[in-house]
């Protein structure tokens, strides 16, 4: 019967007969129905054609019998997978009972199981484990970010996982609150407990999105997991982990512990020239060199140092006599000179003239600067708080030679803009397509419910007039009338970047300007090498649980979270 079903079938779509085009499935809908079959059993049989597994039975000898098809594969019945979501062809081979090229089995098993060992060791991780494994050289088989954040992203993985398996919500929180206050897990701090409650946050989220029973694999970013699930290994996505649903879609998942998401983050000089390739190609080679040398640690070591000499000027070496007598004395030792360099920063400060004459010079060291620096900041705090201007001029540098130059500004609005991954959220990206994810969501782990951005929440969420614009966009990419590029040109018509506070801002349809990204050259101490952070404020988080920007439209204790939140940035 079904090769008489698969015969006529093609003879209406043609041989290249494709069981899951739902045109080619309507075309089968109405040849059954032109043949008298009941509607209830056709809609069976086309459900079933979307997935249906080959497989044999294990015989009492141990041998297996002849192939046949079910819904889907259950070893716990003895069964053995011969192919995995038949095609047409494969079906018609049962029926004539030939035979059929087979997926191996244990193959795709012990992908599943590489991929979620992997994630079961990250989530496991000690610090002193993560040390060790810094120093091994070679693909790790994990996914990338620091062993922290791998970390968290691996305990939403194993709670999907413990969710599949019947665990609740509050069985899984008990579990991975224990293991976040093991000893020397790599959790094990402030920062890294948040990501239990991010997880549960995150767990909601995804259960209401795409639910926890429609789930079939769950997948980390690791190859084995994409070759698992039909990723190409190879493919560029912004996922942190995939699922794959019962119908047989896959989706990418990036995952975020807050509101804050950091687009650079690290030591400004490996950052800033991230960040200056990453506009290569947007902007003329005249400009970039110009915002290359703006942003050079040259610029800010000269700075330094002239402010430091400025500073050196008001100080006298009594001064500095007096501030060592007084550290020496003093109960409890400020806790700026406390740690292991203590002796070296008061043996500096006891050759008050010779530290002198090397800031004059320019002649200094690292614990030169610290030692000075450090005694300022306790007693010279005004000329303390001149030095500090540093980091914002790090900042200001870069900003101004980016407002030098249009293309420069066209250029960072494109990299900020890159950072929301507009396409792939759209389902507009061919090439993840191609490469085998069929969606993508970003999750928020913010408690108690966490928030999502998706198609629904990014159109719905930038404005009414907006939202009218971008769908009318979409609706020309996805025809062919109009590519990504003119899609993401309306997003960068609607930020602003202040070169003043370094703030990059949405423009609303209420007239209202909204800090969507900030970008900022930060010192943890004087004499250390400045970090870099370009990152996402936690509007983007918050507008999404509120489901608009406009921020008239939040209730009061949600916009003072909001408020809270933006003052600790500018902090």
């Amino acid at each position: 019967m079904i090769e008489k079903i698969l015969k006529d079938w093609k003879k209406r779509v043609g041989n290249n007969l494709d069981y899951k085009n739902t045109d080619h499935l309507f075309e089968l809908g109405s040849m059954l129905t032109e043949q008298g079959w009941d509607s209830d059993i056709i809609g069976i049989l086309i459900e079933n054609l979307k997935e249906i597994d080959i497989v044999r039975k294990k015989q009492p000898d141990g041998s297996f019998g002849s192939a046949y098809t079910v819904k889907k594969h259950n070893p716990d019945r003895g069964q053995q997978l011969v192919k995995k979501d038949a095609s047409p062809e494969d079906l018609e081979k049962v029926d004539k009972g030939e035979p059929i090229d087979t997926d191996d089995e244990e193959s795709i098993d012990d992908l599943i199981q590489a991929d979620h060992q992997s994630a079961d060791d990250s989530l496991n991780m000690t610090k002193t484990r993560a040390k060790e494994q810094a120093k091994e050289k070679g693909k790790k088989d994990v996914g990338l970010g620091t062993p922290e954040s791998r970390a968290g992203e691996a305990m939403v993985h194993k709670g999907l996982r413990l969710l599949k398996e019947g665990k609740s919500l509050e069985e899984i929180k008990k579990e991975f609150t224990k293991l976040v206050n093991s000893d020397d897990h790599i959790l094990n701090s402030t920062t890294g407990k948040k990501w239990v409650g991010a997880t549960m946050a995150t767990l909601k989220k995804i259960d209401e999105r795409i639910g926890i029973k429609n789930i079939e694999t769950i997948s980390w970013d690791t190859d084995q997991g994409r070759k698992s699930i039909g990723v190409d290994p190879n493919l560029e996505t912004s996922s942190d982990m995939f699922v794959k649903t019962k119908d047989g879609r896959v989706v990418g998942i990036s995952l975020k512990k807050d509101g804050v998401v950091f687009l650079n983050n690290g030591g400004w000089a490996v950052q800033s020239k991230k960040l200056v390739e990453s506009l290569r190609g947007t902007m003329p080679d005249e400009d970039l060199q110009k915002l290359e040398k703006a942003m050079s640690l040259k610029e800010y070591n000269d700075d330094l140092l002239q402010r430091i000499q400025s500073a050196a000027e008001k100080i006298s070496v009594s001064e500095i006599k007096d501030g060592l007598e007084k550290l020496r004395n003093a109960d409890p030792t400020p806790s700026v000179f406390k740690g292991k360099n203590k002796d070296i920063y008061f043996d500096i400060l006891s050759k008050p003239e010779e530290l002198i004459e090397k800031i004059k010079s320019g002649k200094l060291k690292g614990n030169d600067v610290k030692a000075f620096t450090k005694l300022l900041q306790v007693y010279h705090k005004e000329e303390y708080k001149e030095i500090r201007k540093i980091d914002d001029n790090l900042t200001k540098r870069a900003f101004d030679a980016i407002n030098e130059s249009e293309d420069a500004k066209k250029g960072m609005k494109k990299h900020i803009i890159k950072s929301l991954h507009i396409a792939e959220t759209l389902g507009l990206n061919e090439e993840t397509k191609k490469g085998g994810v069929d969606g993508f969501i970003t999750t928020y782990g913010i408690e108690p419910d966490g928030a999502v951005l998706n198609e629904e929440t990014l159109s719905t969420l930038l404005g009414s007039k907006f939202q009218q614009v971008l769908a009318e966009k979409i609706n020309e990419v996805r025809n062919g009338d109009a590519s990504t590029e003119d899609l993401n040109k309306i997003i960068e018509e609607s930020i602003e970047i202040d070169y003043e506070s370094g703030m990059i801002l949405f423009r609303h349809e209420n007239n209202k300007k909204y800090p969507l990204f900030y970008m900022t050259g930060r010192s943890r101490g004087i004499g250390s090498s400045p970090v870099m952070e370009l990152a996402q404020t936690p509007l983007m988080a918050h507008s999404l649980k509120q489901g608009t920007f406009d921020t008239d439209d939040w209730d009061e204790k949600s916009l003072k979270r909001f408020e809270n939140d933006i003052k600790d940035i500018e902090d």
